[in-house]
């Protein structure tokens, strides 16, 4: 069973006046993000190495034989960043996983395949919804957006793994296979804990439609991610000492709908557009989320989180939801069409 609302059954729900309504403000957000993103410049980024130039660092010396977090708390402190901060300390999975192939370029390929099949789960969503139109449609948009994967060092990005492992989640749930639903998103939430924004919609959907085998899956994997979690606080505690000290600034910054909009901008081909663009395509792609509750749900979620978390150099945040926001513009404009009709058949 598909997990939306018809496009077409948009306009059709609406009276003439709420349609006008609507549009009235889309047109008004429309218009007050463009401004808030012409004002938008370049934040100052953080002195010494990027985080990408750390986790090439760690999984090189993983290679080497070194263990994880002696190598990680290496590389941290090496990089000026806060070890008293748990936050910086990203959990082993992911870099460990990346160590074991031969090569990065070997593990790029690797993820990039897996890049693909997310692009190819979101095709094949696009045509049971709306058939060949729908479908190519999301082969092109989806790989505007996805196409970061091929970037110099994209397979150090947690990020970018995270959001492709999302996008596939809530494709499958959308195809109605629940099951491949729930396993990818487990595997997101240990690539990046910032996943658990997106767990916590699949919980609250699975409670309010009853599923209660699925709702005890879900509370089994969070048994199980909340005692790997508290294992890795106490792996990263036991290697505190006097050298090590907080971050300069913490996450909690309220950067508003201007690092909202810029992690919006961290999606695919929009990293080379100007950020009023993304702010354009984000409202439109929620647009035609809102015909899709669970993909609508962890963008909006996410969206809000970023109203006042995460600090002006984490833009790169936004891969984690981007790719949804990508496959609603499929939907955007039907949606919009619906209106428009509901429109002219009052007039």
């Amino acid at each position: 069973m598909l997990e939306v609302l018809p496009s077409a059954a948009i306009g059709p729900r609406l009276s003439p006046n709420a349609a006008r309504a609507w549009l009235f403000v889309l047109a008004l957000v429309a218009i007050g993000l463009v401004w808030v993103a012409l004002g938008i410049t370049d934040p100052a980024r953080r002195a010494g190495p990027s985080d990408l130039d750390t986790y090439e660092r760690v999984v090189a010396a993983l290679k080497a034989g070194q263990a994880y977090y002696p190598a990680l708390h290496q590389a941290l402190l090496e990089g000026g960043y806060g070890t008293l901060s748990p936050l910086n300390w990203r959990p082993p999975a992911f870099l460990t996983f990346l160590s074991w192939f031969p090569s990065l370029a070997s593990a790029q390929v690797f993820l990039g395949l897996v890049t693909l099949v997310g692009w190819l789960v979101a095709i094949a969503y696009a045509y049971r919804r709306g058939g060949i139109g729908a479908s190519a449609a999301a082969a092109f948009l989806m790989a505007a957006s996805l196409v970061s994967i091929v970037a110099y060092r994209a397979e150090l990005s947690f990020e970018l793994c995270c959001g492709t492992l999302i996008l596939i989640s809530v494709c499958a749930y959308g195809l109605g296979w629940r099951w491949v639903g729930f396993v990818v998103a487990v595997l997101a939430l240990f690539v990046r804990e910032l996943a658990a924004i997106y767990v916590l919609v699949c919980i609250i959907m699975a409670i309010r439609d009853r599923r209660w085998t699925e709702a005890g899956a879900w509370l089994a994997a969070i048994l199980v991610y909340a005692g790997f979690y508290l294992w890795h606080w106490m792996q990263l505690s036991a290697l505190l000492g006097p050298v090590d000290h907080a971050a300069a600034v913490g996450w909690l910054q309220f950067g508003g709908l201007v690092f909202m909009l810029r992690t919006a901008a961290f999606n695919g081909v929009l990293l080379a557009a100007p950020v009023w663009i993304a702010a354009l395509v984000l409202l439109l792609g929620l647009t035609g989320l809102s015909t899709m509750p669970r993909a609508f749900a962890t963008v909006l979620l996410y969206l809000a989180l970023y109203l006042f978390y995460g600090r002006p150099e984490n833009e790169y945040w936004g891969a984690v939801y981007t790719p949804l926001v990508a496959l609603g513009l499929v939907w955007s404009w039907p949606v919009l069409v619906s209106i428009g009709a509901r429109l002219r058949q009052s007039s």
